[in-house]
């Protein structure tokens, strides 16, 4: 059980690896960013697809209720990675992941407004923390106000998918389901969107061979690879350490984009203090919901 624990553990460090590496295919493909988000999507759900037709194919059907919530989430991720990626392309990949980095905490203030829960003094204490982490770097990259406000923009809406996804697993629909229809619908949006707007339609197909090896990459071991292994690797994994681990995802980034980029992803000394106290404020609040998750634990051990 212990062996099995560790090799989950190592596995989702490559899988955060893995999502890291999104942001730099993202910065190396010739496309603009709604053609590589309808590339990666369209991908991502066949394979998925695949994947459940030969394995769990009771796993297609859903019950009529939730096919709002899904094509709602399926919008959302879909914009978000539409942002994210073009915040990559006009701002480069250390400034998008470092205002991404954020989300954890922006996550821990709405989430008790969506949930009518009480907000936790700490909470506000970390939020804060994050919050002037997020001022230095606004304040030290000025000059990229636009791409760190679209950044910003990805941000919130990857916060309420998640919020609409856990919604959505309480329920108890697979999440191997859930990833599949949000693909697709996310997918099916992108491109009704596009033939409204002919230019990116007409020039879908138009890359090179570098580019197409780079998206299937994209689409098939860094989304639907990467999410089927998550999915697994939770079998193992408490909350706690899938959580830390996920905040690991701008530091990889961004080391990957200084191996790639070089001296154009360097940013300025104020910038990486203000990494540093978003990073900070996240293994804080990290440590600190595990020692409550514990105490209750405790609480729940005495009452027994």
């Amino acid at each position: 059980m212990q062996n099995d624990k560790t090799k989950d553990l190592i596995h989702f460090h490559f899988l955060v690896f893995l999502w890291g590496f999104t942001s730099i295919l993202g910065a190396l493909i010739n496309l603009e960013s709604i053609q590589i988000v309808w590339h990666r999507m369209f991908i991502a759900f066949f394979l998925v697809g695949i994947y459940l037709f030969f394995k769990k194919r009771k796993y297609f059907l859903i019950p009529k209720k939730y096919f709002i919530k899904l094509l709602i989430a399926g919008i959302l991720i879909s914009t978000h990675w539409v942002a994210f990626f073009y915040a990559i392309k006009i701002s480069g990949v250390s400034l998008t992941l470092s205002i991404m980095a954020s989300g954890a905490f922006i996550t821990s203030i709405i989430e008790p407004i969506v949930f009518k829960r009480k907000l936790s003094f700490k909470e506000l204490i970390f939020g804060s923390l994050t919050f002037v982490g997020l001022i230095i770097i606004f304040s030290a990259e000025f000059d990229q106000l636009i791409g760190m406000s679209i950044a910003f923009l990805a941000t919130l809406l990857s916060i309420f998918f998640t919020l609409l996804n856990s919604n959505l697993v309480k329920e108890k629909l697979s999440p191997i389901t859930i990833t599949f229809y949000e693909l697709f619908f996310g997918w099916f949006a992108i491109s009704i969107y596009m033939l409204f707007n002919l230019d990116y339609f007409y020039t879908i197909f138009d890359f090179s061979n570098k580019d197409l090896i780079l998206l299937i990459i994209l689409g098939s071991i860094c989304t639907a690879y990467a999410h089927v292994g998550s999915v697994k690797v939770m079998r193992n994994l408490s909350p706690f350490s899938f959580m830390i681990i996920i905040n690991l995802e701008p530091v990889y980034a961004i080391c990957l984009s200084l191996l790639f980029f070089g001296e154009s992803e360097l940013m300025s000394f104020d910038f990486y203090i203000g990494l540093i106290v978003i990073l900070i404020a996240i293994f804080l609040d990290s440590f600190d919901k595990r020692k409550i998750r514990i105490e209750k634990l405790n609480e729940n051990k005495l009452h027994l």
